[in-house]
């Protein structure tokens, strides 16, 4: 299959990699180093202490690769209208989309371009993280949920699943996947601002009782604005899971708005936490803790300039 995979940071890498084994894979990323050194000397990923070496395509423009049957939407949420934009030459009438990107509501801005029947969305909680150029850390590991939104074609996930885990990556069909795409939003919520402003690993919220506190109530607002959308959400649970007993296992890991902030680029938070607000406004939810930590991470991105 030709699988094309737009925007191929540490999560396009870590998926274009394994995929390329038994498919015809470009990477489209827009960092030329990166690109450069896939071609020439492969990509590498990372596990635990094992290095493994693929060789998949990687280019600058998806006018390099035409009309592809997959293509695997990982670019930054905040950058998906304009990457799709200029990237309308990959689909074709039969073209799949798949978005696995953090965040809520990407899917509108990419359905202009897919028909509806193959727009796929879904949730992964693997994690990674760009050591350079053409390497990659795998630093968690964990299954990719996909299925469809209410207009879409729920067995066309099976393609996907299936491709996935030929390759190695641990897929299900979901046949209510904005559950899973909402618990997914709920571990980003918490973790990643928090972590981007204090400049640390996941793994200080377990260690930080004030971390921990401000995350949890991040989480308790958006299991509140989830259950008026229609999704029964555990904030003590949620906390639990990723921030104490995760952290034994991804505690290493910084988190994508963290990386963002490192390279003092526009962060995902607007798709994260903006999302809660947003949606909270439209419930008559009070959402104070994300409302704040919107605006202290555009605080953040507006300092870069002073620095």
């Amino acid at each position: 299959m030709k699988i094309a995979i737009l925007g191929a940071g540490a999560m396009g890498s870590l998926y274009g990699g394994p995929l390329s084994v038994k498919n015809d894979v470009y990477l489209i990323d827009v960092w030329k180093e990166h690109v450069d050194n896939i071609n020439n000397k492969g990509l590498k990923i990372k596990v635990k202490e094992e290095d493994k070496l693929y060789h998949p395509k990687a280019v600058m423009s998806a006018d390099e690769v035409g009309k592809a049957d997959l293509v695997i939407i990982f670019v930054k949420s905040v950058n998906t209208a304009e990457a799709l934009s200029k990237a309308s030459c990959l689909f074709g009438d039969d073209t799949l989309a798949l978005t696995l990107q953090n965040g809520y509501g990407n899917d509108e801005d990419i359905v202009p371009y897919v028909k509806k029947e193959n727009l796929l969305i879904g949730a992964t909680a693997s994690g990674a993280t760009v050591l350079g150029p053409g390497y990659v850390f795998q630093a968690g590991i964990g299954p990719t949920n996909i299925g469809a939104r209410k207009d879409g074609d729920l067995s066309k996930a099976q393609i996907v699943v299936d491709l996935l885990n030929e390759a190695g990556i641990e897929a299900y069909k979901h046949d209510n996947v904005l559950a899973a795409i909402w618990q997914k939003l709920m571990v980003n919520v918490g973790i990643n601002g928090v972590s981007a402003l204090l400049s640390t690993r996941n793994g200080f919220l377990a260690e930080s009782k004030s971390a921990y506190a401000i995350a949890h109530d991040l989480v308790a607002e958006g299991c509140a604005v989830a259950k008026a959308e229609g999704f029964e959400l555990d904030a003590d649970e949620i906390s639990r899971k990723y921030y104490i007993d995760g952290a034994k296992v991804v505690g290493h890991n910084r988190c994508s708005m963290l990386q963002d902030v490192d390279k003092k680029r526009k962060t995902e938070v607007e798709r994260i936490n903006g999302a809660i607000s947003i949606m909270g406004k439209k419930h008559g939810i009070p959402t104070p803790y994300n409302d704040m930590m919107v605006m202290l991470i555009n605080a953040k991105e507006e300092s870069y300039n002073f620095e």
